[in-house]
């Protein structure tokens, strides 16, 4: 065989291995139970191919990358077991919504029980163990484990889980299953008709190098209705948030306990203010405003003489309009003024239920009423949203000072984000939801963990 055919048998091989390496890709229904109501499905390998691709095109970002290997004593979950092609985590139906559950294949019998030590897992039983420290138990069968992010005392929920994928053998259907992994996205989540949706729906979501993109098409239950509207907002405000009024079907899937905490996040019983003759709603934050506020307090010397002090502070506050339009406005204004929500001043009806930023109350006409701040400067309006629902947040806008009450973990994951948008449409009697994350102009990575 000449060198050339020998050179074309090399490139072959070499193309054969980097398709079954990066592009082929497996998957079993045997790792989620058939009881499943939810299904989350990380493409791990189109996951790996953008952020190789995202870092071959960004040279900025090569003298960052370390190719040193760790301690030959450490232990990681990547050496404990294997990184399947679909990383398939799933919800079971009546369980709680925050318990979630992951069959996952043991790589290495040594590696996994040296982990075991790492995570500080600690045996229940035969087949089970917990960590406290990460939160995480698992059940083992063979050489595969189901992991769950519910603690030990709901141990009963993974036993049930167990006994269904490993002695019923009740596994997903395939055609469901393909639903989300044919989605061909980074990320997809599949959910099952419900209470709320007609049909099973799937979100993706998708990165590059400036976006994260989460799209999903739903067919709701015909009770469900839902009304858009054409909303005016400025595209450099700090934060928009547009919505039509939820009908009352809508309205019914919250929760007294949600309500309730609703009433209280705003110091509003929102029965009161959501009522159905209104139409929209639209608040626009164009910026955080620093202002001085001073007071004065007394102070006595020795003598008893009575001493004057002046205390400055600096105080961040919203500058923003909160308009409501609808029928109901005289209603609503009534009932703020019966419930003593509205203190007539020299400046206007001071609206009380905002005590950490003053703010006036206007009935601007019967079908309008505005919520504004004291401070408020209006803004150009340069945008037009067809939507049933719009929010917007500059996130570059925030203040560096008020991140402090976010998680640390949070703050630093965004930090390189410039916003987030979220609209809500109708199109064809169904709803379409987009949610958008913009990057920073620069060559950071979107996301840093």
């Amino acid at each position: 065989m000449n060198k050339k055919r020998w050179a074309l048998v090399v490139l072959i091989a070499i193309v054969v291995f980097g398709y079954l390496k990066l592009f082929y890709k497996t998957y079993s229904t045997a790792v989620v139970t058939g009881s499943a109501d939810c299904i989350i499905a990380i493409d791990v390998k189109r996951i790996t191919n953008t952020v190789i691709w995202n870092t071959i095109t960004t040279p900025s970002q090569w003298k960052k990358i370390s190719f040193s290997a760790g301690s030959k004593n450490e232990v990681s979950w990547k050496d404990m077991i294997d990184i399947p092609d679909y990383v398939l985590a799933f919800h079971v139906k009546e369980q709680p919504l925050n318990t979630w559950y992951l069959v996952l294949n043991i790589k290495d019998e040594k590696d996994f029980a040296k982990g075991l030590q790492v995570y500080h897992f600690e045996k229940l039983d035969s087949n089970s163990y917990t960590s406290k420290d990460y939160a995480l138990t698992f059940f083992r069968n063979g050489d595969k484990i189901l992991l769950t992010n519910s603690t030990s005392e709901n141990n009963a929920n993974l036993l049930q889980v167990a006994n269904k994928l490993f002695v019923q053998k009740n596994y997903i259907a395939k055609q469901t299953l393909e639903k989300a992994l044919t989605a061909k996205s980074h990320l997809a989540v599949y959910i099952a008709s419900n209470n709320f949706l007609a049909e099973p729906a799937v979100i993706s979501g998708n990165f590059d190098k400036n976006t994260i993109e989460i799209t999903c098409t739903a067919t709701q239950k015909k009770q469900f209705t839902f009304s858009a509207n054409n909303f005016d907002c400025n595209s450099t405000s700090l934060c928009t948030l547009a919505f039509t009024q939820p009908s009352d079907a809508v309205f019914s899937l919250l929760s007294n306990t949600d309500k309730s905490n609703i009433s209280k996040a705003l110091s509003q019983d929102i029965d009161s203010v959501f009522l159905p003759t209104n139409k929209n709603y639209n608040l626009g934050i164009s910026a955080i405003k620093t202002r001085t506020d001073s007071a004065i307090s007394y102070t006595y010397d020795n003598d008893f003489n009575k001493i004057e002090k002046t205390v400055v502070n600096t105080v961040q506050e919203p500058d923003f309009n909160f308009a409501i339009t609808g029928d109901s406005v005289s209603n609503i204004y009534n009932y703020w003024q019966h419930n003593n929500k509205l203190e007539p001043t020299a400046a206007g009806q001071l609206f009380t239920s905002m005590p950490f930023v003053k703010s006036y109350c206007t009935k601007e006409s019967e079908t309008t009423l505005n919520i504004t701040a004291a401070n408020y400067q209006p803004v150009s309006i340069d945008r037009n949203i067809q939507a049933v629902l719009f929010f917007k947040l500059m996130l570059t806008k925030i203040p560096k000072d008020l991140l402090r009450y976010l998680p640390a973990g949070i703050v630093k994951a965004v930090a390189n984000l410039e916003s987030i948008q979220l609209t809500i449409n109708k199109k064809n009697n169904q709803l379409y939801f987009e949610c958008i994350l913009q990057k920073q102009k620069n060559d950071l990575p979107i996301i840093k963990l």
